[in-house]
């Protein structure tokens, strides 16, 4: 007993084995090890900056004919990137590197036309040694004689080299040469060419832009030889460096137009930039506006039939959806099945839609001020039955128009973001509510269901959903002039619209005059209406193209 009494903790006799003394302990570790992290960090920047003091100021540095120097230069760059490869090998005696990133560089592409043929010479091979020799001491005469890829560049500049590298070329250096070569091994996951999502057509082409550039352009010229159609291609966003290419028919593009396309493009300062809809609101004249002043399509075969009218497209890399300017109201009233039906059937249906963009604004705003103003200008029955519909409800017709634009918003929105297979039972609740338990409550009349249920079909039939959205949103300052001064305010409400979109540029052309300009009068053949394809002999004067013969001469000989 007396022994067992005898036993204490260790930390009586060695205070600094206690507890306490060991959390202080660890706790001074952590704080030397994260002053040794910042201090690793900011010796990696002083050596990045003594680097490049021999650098001109938009080079973070410049290359040596050093390979070891080469590798220290770039890993500092690409330090903690650790899906950069480097690889170091051997040819002729001479040390080499290759720096490239996995994911999305073509590694068996490398190894057939890069790495087998600098390493297949051995020391044995004394004659072809002497001659891989002579060919290392030039960058130029190795891209031309031993490698055997399709796309080789020689770069001097290292920022060039970095932007190679990671849009997935790879680097080769060669010990003893200051220049390095970037080689065309891109190769990453992307989606496959698929049918359009939102302009789907229905004797149209089933293929639609995805988020690649190149393959976006591909589709483009697939589909015609012409030589005239050009291809810039521009590098914007200080972060992303997100490839932007301008397209345009250089023989019929209004002068000035690519231009100012390029213009506007460059004058954009942003550190990221991931979709087309990121340079939109930097290309219109007038951010502002509601309605949509460049046009998006998925379509690449809607896109080269807008370049030969002599407009510009955009395409963005990593976004479906490309741009095309100048854009009017006439080119958002058309759909790509206008062209595959008959001239008779395609002028109805956008006689429809013009109709159908009137109702989608105004008919809301004219239910409003005859119910609540003018009931006097209705046939006596229909006034007495709207009377009595009304009589059953709590709310005057305006709160009851906004209350139903509400929920009809609610249930749009929710339809749209929800996962696709409960968008089916969304919409099925959502016609539960609007068609038959809002008015069995005795919140809103029947009449003015079917108003807002044809105001809703009525947006849903435009071509072009940011033309849709902009109605959506006009109808509200509609009711509100309906609302305080009846159909006098739904008079004022048409002609600021009117007048707002006959004042709208774009790129320099009217959004809204060509409706009403006596010299377009040509024109309305393919706006208003829609003639048939052998009397479309001349593109739209609106945009100005340089040639105007859609088809030929007069004598029926093609032009040159």
């Amino acid at each position: 007993m007396k022994k067992i009494k005898c036993i204490q903790k260790l930390s009586k006799h060695l205070p600094e084995a206690s507890l306490e003394m060991s959390k202080k302990k660890l706790a001074q570790l952590q704080l030397i090890t994260t002053q040794s992290t910042e201090f690793s960090e900011e010796i990696g920047q002083i050596i990045a900056q003594l680097r490049s003091v021999a650098a001109p100021s938009s080079e973070p540095f410049i290359f040596t004919s050093e390979l070891q120097e080469n590798e220290q230069l770039l890993r500092v760059v690409f330090r903690d990137c650790s899906d950069i490869e480097f690889r170091i090998f051997d040819a002729a005696g001479k040390k080499a590197l290759l720096v490239y990133l996995k994911g999305m560089a073509d590694t068996s592409n490398l190894e057939r036309n890069v790495l087998k043929p600098l390493m297949s010479y051995t020391a044995q091979e004394t004659e072809n040694t002497a001659s891989l020799l002579h060919l290392l001491t030039d960058m130029k005469l190795v891209a031309e004689n031993v490698l055997g890829a399709a796309s080789v560049t020689i770069l001097a500049s290292a920022k060039a080299a970095i932007d190679a590298v990671m849009t997935g070329n790879a680097l080769l250096m060669i010990d003893g040469l200051a220049e390095v070569a970037s080689i065309a091994v891109i190769k990453y996951v992307k989606r496959e060419i698929s049918a359009p999502y939102n302009e789907y057509a229905l004797q149209g082409s089933d293929e639609a832009f995805n988020e690649a550039i190149m393959d976006n352009i591909a589709l483009i010229r697939r589909r015609t030889r012409d030589t005239n159609l050009k291809v810039h291609i521009m590098k914007i966003g200080e972060r992303t460096n997100t490839a932007i290419a301008v397209l345009y028919v250089a023989n019929l593009v209004k002068p000035g137009l690519v231009e100012e396309v390029e213009r506007r493009i460059g004058l954009i300062k942003k550190d990221k930039l991931l979709d087309s809809a990121s340079i939109d609101q930097y290309l219109v004249d007038h951010p502002w506006s509601p309605f949509p002043q460049t046009q998006m399509t998925e379509r690449p075969d809607k896109m080269l039939a807008a370049l030969y009218e002599g407009r510009v497209g955009i395409i963005v890399d990593g976004t479906p959806v490309e741009i095309l300017v100048p854009c009017t109201y006439n080119v958002l009233m058309q759909a790509p099945d206008d062209y595959t039906m008959a001239p008779i059937i395609a002028s109805l249906i956008r006689f429809s839609r013009n109709a159908a963009a009137f109702l989608a604004v105004y008919l809301p705003a004219i239910y409003v001020a005859v119910v609540s103003y003018h009931p006097g200008m209705l046939p006596t029955t229909m006034a007495i039955s709207i009377a009595e519909l009304r009589s059953r409800t709590p709310f005057p017709s305006f709160l009851e128009a906004i209350m139903m634009e509400i929920l009809l918003e609610l249930i749009q929105e929710a339809i749209i973001r929800l996962p696709a297979k409960l968008t089916g039972a969304a919409s099925m609740i959502g016609a539960f509510i609007i068609g038959n338990t809002v008015v069995q409550a005795g919140l809103i009349n029947p009449l003015l269901v079917v108003v807002i249920a044809t105001t809703a079909i009525s947006s849903y039939s435009m071509p072009s959903y940011n033309f849709s959205m902009a109605l959506r949103w006009t109808r509200v300052p509609m009711l509100i002039l309906a609302s305080m001064l009846g159909l006098y305010g739904v008079i004022l409400g048409v002609l600021a619209i009117t007048i707002h979109l006959c004042s709208l540029r774009s790129f320099g052309e009217s959004y809204l005059g060509g409706m009403f300009n006596v010299d377009l009068l040509a024109d309305w053949k393919d706006s208003v209406v829609r003639l048939p394809a052998k009397l479309l002999t001349r593109r739209p004067k609106e945009f100005g193209a340089q040639d105007q013969i859609r088809i030929g001469d007069n004598d029926g000989q093609p032009r040159s």
